[in-house]
């Protein structure tokens, strides 16, 4: 290396080769001087000047040691100590391979590794910082201080200033460097250490690395979780977890509150207050039954105030894992739900007492026309006579309207409950054909339904005609004229299958998915009269009983819609959205 090269290195080789040599000679001289016949001193008193000089020697090696480790000049040197070869201070140093070690990890290290002396100029670079400075190797900076090649100044004096607090202070230091000359800016974690050697420190070894990225990611966390922070906090619900032991491990500012003070405002303007211990004494008894299934729970409860009220709220709990799939917590979000309840509970009102109205005064319409149809006020003509059939026909569709609304609303709260019985589903299929007769004469359609076999279920019979009914008036109406409705029953494993198979128009794909949702229909797209909650009931029913509904469209012109229930529909389980209520 270049550094060898000067006069430092010289005169450290010459007290470390050539003065110990001449001790060896002077010492041998002396000692066979009287062996060689050279008697200008006395043979005893050579071999004292002798075992003298041997002394000397020692005491020369013990003062080279030191001034070895106190090099003033250049710090450096003390570090490269073992390739002096002097055996007698250090006998395996020509067998440590220091020197080798040092320049394969200052050259292969992909970390900024520099050595500066106590004068904090620099001694040895690693190959990085020479490419980050610019140089073409360490020669171009060795001998020279952070001013001389950054051009930072300010930056320059930062690095400069810390290596001078760890000099001083005698510990190590961590600080971050930015370097805003290159684009983008890059930023290195950089340490210092103190080297102290005979309890004087003699220079600074710093290691440096690019930490841009980590920064980065760093910075994006921060910011990610000030964003959901902020998010959750003004959410209209509390979310909190806790462990498994029930303890409070974090939330937002409205389960803190909730917990603490026992206190939520609603953005009603309302704030519910109840008991903080009773709330913990509840949450805790939830999370009983997620330690022991592990699996999300879902469901309403109400709260009680402190003043004897009680407010709905939604809850919604999930178990968290850790990576060995052990439950370590339980997250909990919830919401209050009592504005819906209210429109809720005042919707059903509306539509009972609507329901009432209409459905009254059509039974009895309904009665006085079959009456005066059966003749028991005597006689009509032909033409009163269909004028009457006309306005019963009104009548029956408008008490059908009525009974599937109060049905639809009865099924999504959960009020309707099923008898289930054992039915002869073929009879109920004829049964069903003959209630729609009138209907496929008026839209000049041919029901064929030639089935003999005789299929035993167990289900509810009224509302399983109430779908049979719908699915078949669905496939008239739209069925085009002079066209036949084929129907047909099979049995499929432990399920029984109904399809009702018409010629009409193509249903597109995502037209179809919207059939079974409310109020939704093809009426006005093919001048048809309906409030679209034919099929949404059916799909209810069906889902009752624990089975599915079947849609089908045909770019031929043709469609099928049915359904698949259990043959015991008794055993299987209430469908997805009749949810369980915690009073």
């Amino acid at each position: 290396m270049a550094l060898f090269k000067n006069n430092t290195i010289f005169n450290f080789r010459f007290r470390t080769y050539f003065i110990p040599l001449f001790f060896y000679l002077l010492t041998v001289f002396f000692f066979c001087s009287p062996f060689l016949g050279l008697k200008f001193l006395p043979p005893k008193m050579s071999v004292l000047i002798a075992i003298i000089i041997l002394t000397l020697k020692q005491l020369f090696n013990i003062f080279l040691f030191n001034c070895k480790l106190n090099v003033k000049d250049d710090e450096f040197l003390r570090y490269r100590y073992c390739i002096s070869g002097t055996k007698s201070l250090s006998p395996a140093c020509n067998s440590c391979h220091v020197e080798s070690l040092l320049d394969i990890i200052f050259s292969n290290s992909p970390d900024i590794i520099t050595f500066k002396d106590s004068k904090l100029k620099y001694a040895m670079c690693s190959k990085k910082f020479a490419c980050l400075a610019g140089k073409k190797d360490s020669s171009e900076i060795i001998g020279k201080t952070i001013k001389d090649f950054l051009s930072d100044k300010n930056q320059a004096n930062i690095l400069k200033s810390n290596d001078r607090y760890v000099m001083k202070k005698r510990v190590s230091r961590t600080c971050f460097y930015t370097d805003y000359s290159s684009s983008p800016e890059l930023k290195y974690e950089v340490v210092s250490t103190p080297i102290i050697s005979n309890n004087e420190v003699v220079g600074v070894l710093t290691l440096s690395r690019d930490v841009t990225d980590t920064c980065n990611l760093k910075d994006s966390l921060e910011l990610s979780n000030s964003q959901l922070v902020t998010l959750l906090n003004n959410t209209p619900m509390f979310a909190y977890i806790v462990d498994t032991s029930g303890n409070y491990i974090l939330g937002n500012d409205k389960a803190n509150r909730l917990f603490v003070d026992g206190v939520d405002y609603l953005l009603t303007g309302e704030n519910i207050q109840v008991n903080p211990e009773i709330f913990k004494e509840e949450v805790m008894a939830e999370d009983v039954i997620i330690k022991a299934n592990k699996q999300n729970l879902q469901f309403e409860k109400r709260f009680t105030t402190l003043d004897g009220d009680r407010h709905w709220y939604s809850i919604c709990k999930t178990p968290l894992f850790d990576d060995k799939g052990n439950l370590y917590a339980i997250s909990t979000f919830g919401r209050s739900i009592e504005q819906e309840k209210r429109i809720l509970e005042q919707r059903e009102t509306y539509i009972a007492t609507l329901s009432h109205d209409l459905k009254t005064p059509t039974i009895a319409q309904v009665r006085a026309l079959e009456l005066m149809l059966s003749g028991q006020f005597g006689e009509f003509n032909q033409e009163q006579k269909n004028m009457l059939k006309l306005t019963l026909d009104s009548c029956n569709y408008m008490y059908d309207m009525v009974y599937t609304l109060l049905s639809t609303y009865k099924f999504e709260n959960g009020d309707i409950s099923l008898n289930f019985s054992s039915l002869n589903f073929t009879k109920v299929v004829k049964e069903s054909i003959k209630e729609v007769l009138n209907l496929a004469q008026e839209n000049s359609v041919t029901v064929d339904f030639s089935e003999k076999s005789v299929y035993k279920i167990v289900a509810d019979k009224i509302e399983m005609k109430r779908v049979v009914i719908n699915l078949l008036s669905n496939a008239i109406n739209y069925a085009f004229q002079n066209s036949r409705v084929s129907i047909s029953v099979k049995i499929s494993g432990k399920n029984l299958e109904f399809y009702v198979k018409n010629s009409s128009p193509y249903i597109e794909p995502s037209a179809m998915n919207g059939l079974f949702r409310k109020y939704v229909s093809h009426s006005d797209k093919f001048n048809k009269v309906g409030v679209g909650l034919g099929l949404y009931l059916s799909k209810k029913i069906v889902e009752a009983h624990g089975g599915k509904i079947i849609a089908k469209s045909f770019k031929n012109q043709s469609n099928i819609f049915g359904f698949s229930i259990p043959l015991d529909c008794s055993f299987d389980s209430k469908p997805e959205y009749l949810v369980g209520i915690i009073n």
